[in-house]
């Protein structure tokens, strides 16, 4: 049904009109286009990378992401400085590694403990030894010091240590064994005053 001011064509119109044209505005600048039924093919490439998006999505929900897992990666998002939020960046690495037939061994429930004027502890779980790194820095874009962490199942501990004090310290956790993606999103702690 199609709402009306005035003539079709001069003053305003919106909706759609016996499903042949569909009438409205944009940004204030009105328009008139045809009326069309969005074509839904389920090909086999199109059922792929639905798959990829729902295994992403899943994996979102099921794979025990904490409150400071996803506070982590809300922080990550705003640091690319794009419209999105911690959820929208990570289905998209999520489908990117599934579509480059990359492993993604999910990092989650980061604690991090023994904070001192110099260092702190770091856990955090994951599935197997997947070679895993923290990238430690004092900016949310710039983590350039690397830690290796010791893998003892359920997870990574890593000893992070030669720190300033009373600093803000930002970092992430990355496996970086062959054909493994998987990382988190972006943490942040400060050192004890000396």
């Amino acid at each position: 049904m199609a709402k009306t001011k005035g003539p079709l064509f001069s003053i305003s119109a919106s909706g759609a009109l016996a499903k042949t044209l569909v009438y409205g505005d944009w940004k204030g600048i009105d328009y008139v286009r045809q009326y069309v039924i969005p074509a839904n093919p389920k090909t086999a490439d199109q059922q792929e990378q639905r798959g990829f998006f729902s295994a992403a999505i899943d994996a979102w929900h099921i794979d025990g992401y904490t409150e400071d897992d996803v506070t982590a990666w809300n922080l990550y998002a705003l640091a690319q400085k794009i419209a999105a939020s911690g959820f929208n960046m990570f289905v998209k690495l999520k489908v990117l590694a599934a579509v480059a037939v990359k492993t993604w061994g999910a990092l989650t429930d980061c604690v991090i403990a023994s904070i001192t004027s110099s260092g702190c502890e770091v856990t955090i779980d994951v599935p197997s030894d997947l070679t895993g790194i923290l990238y430690i820095g004092t900016s949310k874009t710039s983590m350039l010091t690397q830690f290796t962490g010791t893998y003892l199942d359920p997870g990574y501990t890593f000893t992070v240590i030669d720190l300033v004090a009373d600093t803000r310290y930002y970092f992430y956790i990355a496996n970086t064994i062959t054909d493994e993606v998987a990382r988190t999103g972006i943490y942040s702690f400060k050192t004890a005053a000396a």
